[in-house]
């Protein structure tokens, strides 16, 4: 693997959410949930919600978790 390859590698740890309904919970005491269709290193993520696709960026975000199905 080259190393321009390495270095666009996504964390492992933030790929568990690509794909997945999660709720996030911003630092401005916002929420919004959706399916993840992409995030990357900097937690830089975009949305998909009920009212379409939403980016939101990394550093406005305290926290993400995966919904989960009752």
């Amino acid at each position: 693997m080259s190393q321009e390859d390495y270095d666009f590698q996504v964390n492992k740890q933030f790929l568990k959410f690509k794909d997945k309904e999660v709720v996030v919970s911003l630092k401005n005491r916002e929420e919004d949930e959706g399916k993840v269709v992409t995030l990357d290193n900097y937690l830089n993520t975009v949305l998909e919600t009920k009212h379409g696709l939403k980016f939101i960026k990394g550093s406005k975000i305290a926290f993400m978790a995966i919904k989960i199905k009752e």
